[in-house]
């Protein structure tokens, strides 16, 4: 069923694309993480950033974060507000460890949002050479 889902968040209807949002959170780590990522993309309608965002987010791991960090300069400001408390709230979960760089440079890039003690604390708990 997931399947038949997924053509659905790419819809032109708000409504319907937040309603396969909602249905497919019990299963947001079991969705494609690359194609949920390129549906955050500024080019995509508003809508469908916030639903593949949603899904990402409820991921976490690498996933969330990478989709977090690349919304925080879209030029919505609410989803830009959503990504950045996102990113705050972002922990490492034990696959972490084997994309430190990754995350180091993603907290890097997301600096701003943290003091230097929050964000030389993430970066050890994801293992990341500080």
């Amino acid at each position: 069923m997931r399947k038949q889902l997924l053509p659905l968040l790419d819809g032109p209807a708000a409504g319907v694309v937040r309603e396969t949002a909602v249905a497919l959170l019990p299963s947001a780590k079991d969705l494609p993480a690359d194609w949920l990522l390129e549906r955050t993309g500024s080019e995509r309608p508003r809508h469908v950033r916030i639903a593949a965002f949603r899904l990402l987010d409820a991921r976490g791991g690498i996933a969330g974060l990478r989709a977090a960090v690349g919304l925080l300069e879209d030029p919505d400001a609410k989803l830009r507000t959503w990504a950045g408390q996102s990113v705050q709230r972002w922990h490492p979960s034990a696959n972490v460890r084997s994309c430190g760089a990754e995350v180091g440079e993603l907290l890097d890039r997301s600096r701003h949002l943290f003091s230097d003690y929050v964000l030389r604390r993430r970066k050890w708990e994801a293992g990341v050479d500080c």
